[in-house]
């Protein structure tokens, strides 16, 4: 089983050779359909590797697999991008550390997507 550290490391270094990564930065499926609080450990990640981001929400998933079900359910899905995010405009401002603004305004970037409907 990988531990949250392991996890961040392997993601470094798969940010610091150069490739893409898809991160759910919940961890874990909603419960009711609305996003959830970000971890800590995605502004960890993009304040050591300094990292683009490209904000990503995806709707229906919730509807066509809610996390008591068993089985999938058919129900549209779709997945909206917002602009990339360099690490520094997303560590911009005052108080807490830069990781936990970070986590902060990319949750907020999200949100903003999600509100797009």
């Amino acid at each position: 089983m990988h531990t949250p550290a392991a996890s961040l490391a392997l993601a470094s270094a798969v940010l610091t050779q150069g490739h893409a990564l898809v991160w759910f930065p919940e961890a874990w499926r909603t419960p009711t359909g609305e996003l959830q609080r970000f971890l800590p450990g995605i502004g960890a990640l993009i304040e050591k590797t300094g990292a683009t981001v490209v904000p990503a929400y995806i709707a229906g998933t919730f509807e066509a697999m809610p996390r008591w079900a068993r089985f999938p359910r058919l129900r549209p899905i779709s997945v909206r991008f917002g602009d990339p995010l360099a690490a520094a405009e997303l560590a911009a401002g005052e108080g807490e550390s830069a990781a936990a603004r970070i986590t902060l305004a990319l949750e907020g970037a999200v949100a903003r997507l999600a509100k797009r409907e």
